[in-house]
């Protein structure tokens, strides 16, 4: 994640001499340490409009800008470039915040009921008595973090779905910080049997689930057809557990909403599991267009999201770039 802020200059040298890959990775870890340790010294108002005044300058300069750009030109092909370039500096500014966020996540375990405004509440508190499990999804937008920390406040044990990152001190270091809300951290790859153990523990089970997923179903989000995981949906019905959408809105002074959706269900019950599955999941998309179509600078999305031959020729990115 701090590469995002750091820079990828240096990624030619570091692939042919590992020795200098491993220097990278200590370098960029102790970046992001005293990026955190800045952070967390400040109030948090005063840390996220900090570093976003950094990202939002630092990130268009980075290659993963152009993702950035073709993501936004595919979800909103009706925005001028212009428009879009300036949509993508804001985005940059709200991944600046995230960062510092990390920072104070323990802090806003802490502090969740002065600093959280909870709707929907009635969903997780239904979790409760008696205790079982759920399936909670949400996408990458304002910071989904915050659902963790407010799941964790009212009693419920929650375990995080994850992509362990390439660099091990940076991902040890952002393992730390979601020890504020989540008892477990579960990678995407790890035995599908470890997630139904999860839930038949009656534990909840959380997915940030609107990046690419090259194993799973071609399903629309913007009206363009992208590979999309549908295992939330098959664990819930599996297990018969609820699926719940969760939004995450940054509100001004260093607070947020959390909005929890009622749970969703298949349209045709008598469908297969794997379309009904297809079925929920399309759902979730909608919920995702809804709340990224109203705050777009909110949306982290700096890896591409959509197939290569999914946008106009003067959107494609070169082919031989980085997915």
């Amino acid at each position: 994640m701090a590469r995002l802020i750091f820079g990828s200059s240096l990624r030619g040298l570091a692939e042919r001499w590992p020795v200098v890959h491993r220097c990278i990775w200590m370098l960029e870890a102790g970046f992001f340490a005293v990026f955190l340790l800045v952070s967390w010294c400040l109030p948090l108002s005063v840390a996220q409009r900090v570093a976003s005044a950094v990202t939002s300058r630092m990130g268009p300069r980075q290659q993963k800008h152009r993702h950035v750009l073709r993501n936004l030109g595919i979800a909103f092909p009706e925005r001028t470039p212009a428009e879009r370039e300036e949509l993508g500096r804001q985005l940059w500014g709200n991944v600046g915040k995230v960062f510092a966020e990390y920072a104070h996540l323990h802090r806003l375990r802490r502090q969740v009921t002065s600093r959280v405004e909870l709707l929907g509440r009635e969903h997780l508190q239904a979790l409760l008595k008696p205790r079982r499990g759920a399936i909670l999804v949400t996408p990458h937008l304002g910071n989904w973090e915050i659902a963790g920390c407010v799941v964790s406040e009212m009693g419920l044990t929650l375990s995080v779905v994850y992509s362990p990152l390439q660099n091990p001190y940076l991902d040890r270091m952002i393992a730390w910080c979601r020890r504020a809300h989540a008892s477990g951290l579960l990678a995407r790859d790890d035995n599908p049997r470890i997630l139904l153990r999860e839930l038949a523990a009656n534990r909840c089970i959380g997915f940030v689930m609107d990046q690419r997923v090259d194993t799973g179903e071609m399903i629309p989000m913007f009206g363009v057809e992208r590979s999309t995981t549908v295992v939330p949906a098959r664990l819930a019905l599996r297990q018969g557990v609820d699926l719940l959408p969760i939004r995450t809105e940054r509100l001004a002074g260093g607070l947020f909403r959390l909005t929890v959706c009622p749970p969703v269900r298949p349209t045709d019950p008598q469908a297969s599991h794997q379309e009904q599955a297809v079925q929920m999941t399309r759902q979730i998309n909608a919920y995702f267009e809804a709340w990224i179509g109203e705050r777009p600078a909110d949306w982290f999305c700096t890896n591409r999201l959509w197939p290569k031959d999914a946008c106009p020729q003067e959107l494609a990115e070169d082919s031989s770039g980085p997915a």
